[in-house]
């Protein structure tokens, strides 16, 4: 059973790298841009081991900052003589009443809009903000979800597309003291985490750890200062570098954790 869903995951994969190599072909034949749908952390680093050869290049944009999720623009001002306008729409969903809203986790918010029959591709980063969400997706769609998006659970809300810079974009941070044998990624996420080396490397195995937005197979990996790392069910957060050294060789290390 195992080996048969992973074997349809590979497929999955393959259809997808084949997908971004016709949207590569058909930009470098037009000479014109393409775009392709919010790519998850995994198909991203799938695509950069084997991107395809050509005479135009190629890069990821989530519409906010650190986005995971994000596009795949294909082409630049510099093959084209003009600028991208990636296809992503941020969407505010506020409640209808404030005071009697739920307090909604990703899980809620995500569900609500698959649940109008949307595929995931068409819908990059949610970011909540207290009892708000801010839904980052394709402008194809960006209608269909303001008409449709009513409910959450059980809380009514509203739907309106943000114009212009959205400041609720930018991540909110809270600044935490680790202490860690190494600046090791295994070392860092054990102690972002909170758990024991062994329970920590286990996540290293399940692909459930991210740096930069793609995934970490190594946790030997050293973080670099301004590195952005992920712990799917545990957070984000950015490195900062060590602080100081204790007597005994440990480090004190300074991460922003994003909440």
């Amino acid at each position: 059973m195992i080996k048969i869903c992973y074997n349809a995951s590979m497929e999955m994969m393959n259809e997808t790298l084949r997908h971004l190599s016709d949207l590569y072909r058909r930009a470098e034949r037009q000479n014109s841009y393409t775009y392709s749908g919010f790519l998850s952390p995994a198909e991203q680093a799938a695509f950069l081991a084997a991107p395809p050869r050509g005479g135009i290049s190629c890069t990821f944009e989530g519409g906010a900052p650190a986005a995971e999720r994000r596009i795949l623009v294909f082409g630049s001002e510099n093959d084209f003589g003009y600028p991208p306008e990636p296809p992503i729409t941020v969407l505010a969903v506020r409640p209808v009443s404030e005071k009697f809203a739920e307090t909604l986790t990703h899980r809620d918010w995500l569900g609500a809009v698959l649940a109008l029959g949307i595929e995931r591709p068409l819908i990059g980063d949610i970011l909540i903000r207290e009892k708000s969400a801010y839904i980052l997706c394709l402008e194809q769609i960006a209608d269909y979800i303001c008409t449709n998006l009513t409910e959450v659970r059980r809380t009514a809300v509203r739907v309106t597309a943000e114009a212009g810079p959205v400041p609720e974009l930018a991540p909110v941070l809270k600044e935490e003291q680790l202490n860690v044998a190494s600046e090791r990624l295994d070392a860092v996420v054990a102690a972002f985490c909170g758990l024991a080396r062994g329970k920590a490397d286990a996540l290293f195995a399940a692909e459930k750890v991210f740096v930069n937005s793609l995934p970490a197979k190594d946790g030997s990996k050293r973080l670099k200062e301004g590195d952005i790392f992920s712990v799917r069910g545990f957070g984000k957060g950015i490195y900062d570098g060590i602080t100081k050294e204790t007597k005994k060789g440990r480090y004190y290390i300074t991460v922003r954790r994003y909440i």
